[in-house]
């Protein structure tokens, strides 16, 4: 069985320049702080930036925009993903999260963190329709970009990120929404359970047999 592994948010604030700037001028009235964030699973972070597209790093200093400070770790929770499974991930948020896709507002390394996150926590759980977002995914990191995605529009070429719907797709959930996996593996365990009480049956019928034939012999 595939040991549990640690699933940990690094979060860092980004300085007051360029686009970021702009956009806590415009909202740090609200509360609104804009962040970068890279998550961590099984000894190495990634993160998603422009053009380079998703970036797997080991150090904390890696792939970080200029300028950004380390702020926290915020642990989400644990996965059982093997690490093949998790690079088959990986490669499934890679048809959407590339570096042509980057988007300040719409698709940033936030929504990607998000996204990876909630394919590795909750994996077989998303194949339930009714499966909400990943509660321990603070909602505040990426409050400025929801906050501004009804005001800044995109290009025809950037498609605005969907977390649940790109996670059912990255984990292989998509296709199976509506499957009861846990009657599924309840269906398995009563079989077997059937199956031991008939093979226990039998030899208990095998030993009737081997008593009756003493009796008859004696």
């Amino acid at each position: 069985m595939e040991c549990a592994k640690d699933v940990v948010l690094h979060v860092y604030e980004l300085q007051p320049s360029g686009n970021a700037s702009f956009f806590s001028r415009m909202l740090g009235s609200l509360g609104h702080g804009a962040y970068h964030t890279s998550l961590e699973v099984d000894g190495y972070r990634y993160t998603f930036a422009a053009n380079a597209g998703i970036v797997k790093t080991a150090s904390r200093n890696e792939g970080v925009p200029p300028g950004a400070t380390y702020k926290e770790a915020i642990p989400l929770g644990s996965c059982s993903c093997t690490r093949g499974e998790i690079n088959a991930i990986l490669k499934n948020l890679g048809e959407n999260f590339h570096g042509r896709s980057y988007h300040l507002v719409h698709r940033n390394c936030n929504h990607f963190t998000a996204t990876l996150a909630t394919a590795i926590i909750l994996n077989d759980q998303l194949v339930d329709p009714k499966q909400g977002r990943l509660n321990s995914y603070p909602e505040w990191i990426n409050r400025l970009a929801s906050s501004s995605s009804m005001v800044f529009s995109h290009d025809d070429d950037i498609v605005p990120c969907n977390v649940m719907t790109e996670a059912r797709k990255a984990s292989g959930a998509d296709g199976k929404i509506g499957w009861d996996l846990r009657s599924s593996q309840t269906g398995n365990a009563s079989a077997s359970k059937s199956s031991t009480q008939q093979s226990s049956k039998k030899q208990l019928t095998d030993k009737q047999k081997a008593m009756l034939a003493r009796i008859k012999g004696s």
